[in-house]
């Protein structure tokens, strides 16, 4: 790979410090997700990869090595924002789809609105993608004092439409007038302008979920021409992306410390789910993709950054689940937990300590359908695997070339079969009998997922069936209905109102 342009080695230098202002003990949070962005797609995993900030911030800080996160967009974004399993308000079998009539249930209290009420200013730029058919649904409705960014799962990065309707709001209102603009680089600009005008005496709260690296793949073109040596046209201007990301999460940072925020503020990057085949992104050599419980669907890249970490500069091997931000968040901001009924733990002093990890067990994901049902857990070194994994259950190395066919994240056979509840075909063998595959590994020793334990390790494998029966009991079947035409959007844009909230 040739030399890094001095542009992309963003200012991360030091910067005078602001004057003193007054400030509340509570921290200032920051967290930016990334999107689709695979264990492969970053420079410490991947030296082809340009995000010397990231990685610069990654060392600054703590870089997380075993950061779980649930397979698939909002899943995950569930997770983060409740703290609890998405299984438990069945929000775990798939990405929202623009006219489905679904959302994140009201009857689950966000982050946002708890840290509203502890005294923050709290904000999300970026993508929400947790439901928009009901007013209620909406992120200003769920804690956020401001909102801007779009309302689906994916957008174009340049015209912010998908399907020919524009998909950009701000709160409520639609900002016509960014196209053109690369949308990181819009949410980077947001991101600034919210931390430089934010009012000192509160702490702040700032979500951050940038677009990247979802498809449509597609950056900069100067960004894209940083990767001469990349043989695959797709996979070039998904790098391009990733480095797109890559300064735009530098700017965030330099705006703290330029606002004199910093020194005060806790700032965490994780990615949202493994790498998408079909976008370029890649979590070589980890199995599998995004959308499956393998590896390579859910362990994805992150750090965490403070002033406040007692010990820094170090990789931490220690697990940390998508759950465990929101109690951890809760805990710096003095909000007590104990009776919130959270599947995460407070994280904060193996964050900040290197002490070892507060949980030895957490779900990768469960769901029930009418035949047979899909999990995956961890305990301690060991992981089970048991029912349907996901489609994509190899491990696929970065395309080498245009002659290479990226395997789909599902084939379309089964995205219908999941939103039928039919997994007849996936959970029964040939005569119609129920048939759940189930593996076992050891991922300290295999983290690649190769050598299957369960024949050799039948005490260890019961024991982990057993507790998996135990945890079924709490599964809501995942609601995953089909599109209806209310939700079309209309006058070119998308809109709320057309189903009820619940």
């Amino acid at each position: 790979m040739e030399s890094i342009p001095a542009a992309v080695l963003l200012v991360l230098t030091a910067v005078a410090a602001a004057a003193p202002t007054a400030q509340t003990d509570q921290p200032n949070i920051v967290f930016i997700l990334a999107d689709d962005l695979g264990f492969n797609d970053i420079s410490w995993h991947n030296p082809d990869i340009l995000t010397p900030n990231l990685a610069k911030l990654a060392g600054e800080g703590v870089l997380l090595e075993q950061s779980y996160v649930m397979p698939l967009c909002t899943p995950s974004r569930t997770a983060l924002l409740t703290g609890r399993y998405p299984y438990r308000m069945a929000t775990q079998r798939g990405a929202i789809l623009p006219r489905q009539p679904i959302g994140l249930s009201v009857n689950f209290t966000l982050l946002p609105e708890l840290l509203r009420s502890a005294g923050y200013s709290t904000h999300i730029v970026g993508k929400w993608h947790l439901g928009f058919c009901a007013p209620e649904f909406l992120p200003q409705n769920r804690g956020f004092d401001s909102f801007y960014g779009l309302w689906n799962g994916q957008e174009d990065h340049f015209t912010h439409e998908l399907n020919y309707s524009l998909d950009l709001r701000l709160n409520m209102e639609p900002d016509w007038n960014q196209s053109g603009i690369y949308s990181t680089e819009l949410f980077a600009s947001r991101a600034e302008r919210i931390i430089t005008e934010h009012d000192k005496s509160k702490p702040l709260f700032l979500y951050l979920p940038f677009t990247a690296t979802h498809q449509p793949v597609q950056a900069p073109e100067e960004l894209e021409e940083l990767y001469p040596n990349i043989p695959n046209d797709l996979r070039r201007t998904f790098s391009g992306m990733v480095t797109a990301l890559d300064i735009a999460v530098a700017r965030v940072v330099e705006s703290l410390k330029a606002s004199g925020l910093y020194e005060n503020s806790v700032i965490a990057f994780v990615s949202d789910n493994g790498g998408m085949l079909t976008a370029a992104g890649n979590s070589w050599p980890l199995r599998g993709s995004k959308g499956t419980l393998w590896e390579g669907g859910t362990r994805t890249p992150a750090f965490v950054l403070s002033p406040l970490l007692q010990k820094t500069g170090y990789v931490s091997t220690e697990v940390i689940h998508m759950t465990d931000w929101a109690p951890t968040f809760l805990r710096l901001a003095g909000v007590d937990t104990s009776d919130l009924g959270l599947d995460g733990v407070d994280q904060w002093e193996t964050l900040s300590t290197g002490s070892p990890s507060a949980r030895d067990e957490f779900v990768y994901n469960m769901d029930t359908f009418p035949v047979g049902f899909s999990a995956a857990l961890r305990q301690g070194d060991m992981k089970l695997v048991w029912g349907w994994p996901g489609q994509n259950s190899d491990w696929y190395p970065v395309p080498d070339s245009n002659n290479v066919t990226l395997p789909d994240l599902f084939d379309p056979e089964y995205v219908q079969d999941v939103r039928e509840l039919d997994m007849s075909d996936h959970l029964t063998d040939q005569h119609g009998e129920p048939t759940l595959p189930v593996h076992l590994f050891n991922i300290t020793a295999d983290p690649e997922e190769r050598q299957d334990l369960a024949e050799q390790l039948p005490d260890v494998l019961q024991r982990m069936q057993d507790r998996v029966r135990e945890l079924l009991v709490d599964v809501v079947p995942g609601y995953y209905p089909p599109q209806v035409d209310e939700g079309y959007p209309s006058d070119g844009l998308f809109q709320t109102g057309w189903c009820e909230a619940y």
